[in-house]
């Protein structure tokens, strides 16, 4: 009974996972596309490190390859790996972890059920299926790792085959395989101060590590030679964790910006607080245990599930990039997994101290906790009715007995015949393609079987160097076609203005709008350029100001586009802090503009430009601060130039579709 609820439960998200990938309805932006664009570079012969780099881990589309190429290498293929990968690793991380901890068969089959209903319950979509950052994927090594600690081997195969699973876990997840090694560090110093083998442990853990990092260098290697491999650990262990705060952890999203903001946080999302104050009691009360072993054994034991907690915890630190409930997910599973060990050994000794007789195999509190876990499930998430009535015979239908293929739903229908009419309708006269060039890669570069030169997302090319070699990438090439995405489309298509102006305001110069599909914007390269941004006002900003006045646009009615550069300097004393040293954001608001968000400053530069869509004949007013959790983070702006930009013809059609997303109205004419 207990093996069919497991296997009942698994094949729940097995068929969302499976329906999800067939019935495509994904963004056009972020997660299908990023792991379909390297695996097409990867089946065309192109080097990973060298030719293109993987968010978080460049692993890890080479772990997703071969299922790609086995199912014919598709963009179908690649949905239905990166959805079965995820679903089928969840419960498989499950099954490794209490099999290892918990003897009885019966037993295990019960709390991988009570588990599996427990994550479906707490709505661990993060974990659970693809969505968009394949996080269930990076930290599933860091969570079996315990499971490797406590192996009943010699001591020096313990070492090594941690190291291993630590060399893994940095590969297929740059930020959850440093969460792990920082966990067995401080497990390690914790231990060590109270143990009787201090040195044992200490010794462990530098060889660990060690041959972990001789592990991520031999995979990276592998993977990219000499210069892939530098390549990868700079873009992953450099240049991600610099702009993970001021460029992703900036508006629209929610980010910790100052302590004073934490009491009004917190409770937007209660979920956050109450599971990182679970995992501090967590580790608390696994430290103390661990410290207080009796023998070597129950030691060790105790020393894995203190790391693991210490994991699950520190691997919460994303939180400080952007606030969101998805990072939270692996310190629940973490939870899950050690409450259904204790809960195990707890149990029995309660049932036969209350006289209380065994049912269907196991306690009777397993049985009552399982009860409450499913009624909870059904509770919370009872679109399992659907699932279970609706689609599950669907795919057996349609998927199984009358073997039906995927299909495009959504925006995706429209997408596919409008992109492919408008580049089809620029082919030169021999019939070759266009040059191309889109801001975020996908469907219509697959299906024309090009590739555009570095980054496929313009959000990857991360870091000063990269963005400027992005932006000489795009005027060397002079692509006759580029598809951007429309501002009414996503939040986020403002802040990439704002991020990577420099690149629109090429775009503005040598382009005209012409078409677009439900997502994006079409612009081909005119033969003769717009006049350039034409300066109207500069000013030097006095010491210690934190806002100026712009000049009112000339004119009462209507919007037009202006292009600040400042020229400022932030000081930020504490940067050379791991972790957290990168985390102050420096925010311009733009007031009495057409501007819902603030703009975010790149540190790591001097000079920025930024898009100021004003009002004729209102004064705007740029006000900025530093907002930071350490002390002394400020910026200096100490000087503003500004420019008229044209927009004219075609593109006011841009301007109004992101006069509309920063407003929702649209402007005046």
């Amino acid at each position: 009974m207990w093996w069919l609820l497991f296997a009942f439960l698994c094949t729940l998200m097995v068929v969302i996972g499976f329906e999800t990938a067939l019935h495509f309805l994904g963004p056009a932006i972020d997660g299908p596309f990023q792991l379909y664009n390297s695996l097409r570079r990867i089946a065309a012969g192109q080097t990973g490190g060298v030719d293109f780099q993987f968010f978080h881990g460049l692993a890890i589309p080479y772990l997703h390859y071969p299922f790609y190429r086995l199912l014919g290498g598709s963009f179908l293929a690649s949905e239905i790996t990166r959805e079965l990968v995820s679903v089928v690793l969840y419960p498989l991380v499950v099954f490794a972890f209490l099999r290892f901890f918990i003897r009885g068969w019966t037993r295990l089959a019960a709390w991988c059920a009570i588990v599996m209903a427990a994550s479906i319950a707490l709505r661990m979509t993060s974990l659970l299926v693809a969505v968009n950052s394949l996080l269930g994927v990076r930290s599933a090594v860091p969570t079996l790792i315990p499971v490797v600690l406590c192996l009943g081997v010699s001591r020096n195969a313990r070492r090594a085959l941690a190291g291993v699973a630590i060399g893994l876990a940095l590969a297929l997840g740059t930020e959850q395989g440093l969460a792990i090694v920082a966990a067995l560090i401080v497990s390690t110093v914790v231990v060590a101060w109270r143990s009787g083998d201090r040195v044992a442990y200490v010794v462990d853990a530098m060889v660990e590590v060690a041959i972990g990092v001789v592990v991520l260098l031999a995979v990276l290697f592998v993977i990219g030679g000499a210069a892939g491999m530098r390549q990868a650990l700079d873009y992953n262990f450099r240049l991600v964790p610099l702009d993970q705060y001021w460029y992703f952890g900036a508006p629209p999203n929610l980010f910790l910006g100052s302590w004073g903001s934490l009491p009004k946080m917190l409770p937007t999302i209660p979920r956050i607080p109450l599971t990182i104050l679970a995992g501090m009691v967590t580790v608390w009360i696994f430290l103390r245990r661990t410290v207080r072993a009796a023998n070597p054994a129950e030691e060790r034991e105790r020393f894995a599930f203190s790391v693991l907690a210490l994991y699950g915890l520190i691997s919460c630190a994303s939180l400080l990039g952007t606030y969101v409930h998805a990072y939270v997910q692996p310190l629940l599973r973490v939870l899950l997994l050690l409450g259904a060990v204790h809960l195990d050994r707890f149990f029995p000794v309660r049932d036969q101290r209350l006289g209380r007789t065994p049912l269907l195999g196991v306690s009777r509190s397993i049985v009552h906790t399982s009860v409450a876990t499913l009624l909870i499930m059904i509770a919370v998430v009872p679109s399992v009715f659907v699932t279970v009535f609706v689609t599950i015979p669907h795919v057996v239908r349609a998927h199984v007995i009358r073997r039906e293929g995927g299909v495009y739903a959504g925006i995706w229908p429209k997408t596919i015949i409008g992109g492919r009419a408008i580049v089809d309708a620029h082919r030169h006269a021999d019939g070759s393609l266009p040059t191309m060039w889109s801001t975020y890669a996908g469907l219509l570069e697959a299906h024309y079987g090009t590739f555009q030169p570095g980054f496929d997302y313009i959000i990857h090319a991360l870091g000063p160097a990269n963005r400027a070699t992005y932006v000489e990438d795009f005027r060397r090439d002079r692509p006759e076609l580029v598809q951007t995405v429309k501002p009414t489309y996503t939040q986020y298509e403002p802040w990439i203005e704002s991020t990577s102006w420099d690149f629109y305001a090429e775009l503005l110069q040598h382009y005209a709008l012409i078409g677009g599909t439900p997502w994006s914007f079409f612009w081909q390269r005119q033969a003769v350029a717009a006049p350039p941004p034409q300066e109207v006002w500069s000013a030097q900003v006095p010491a210690d100001a934190n806002a100026i006045d712009l000049p009112a646009p000339p004119g009462n009615d209507g919007v037009v586009l202006l292009q600040a550069e400042l020229t400022y300097r932030v000081r930020n004393p504490l940067h050379v802090l791991p972790v957290i040293g990168a985390t102050p954001r420096y925010l311009i608001h733009i007031e009495n503009a057409a501007h819902m968000t603030a703009v975010t400053l790149d540190p790591y530069v001097q000079v920025s430009r930024i898009p100021i869509l004003a009002y004729r004949g209102r004064a705007p007013r740029l006000v900025w601060n530093a907002f930071s959790l350490l002390p002394g983070a400020r910026i200096d702006v100490t000087q503003v130039r500004l420019s008229f930009v044209p927009v004219e013809g075609a593109n006011t059609q841009w301007l109004q579709d992101l006069f509309l997303r920063q407003t929702g109205q649209a402007p005046d004419q």
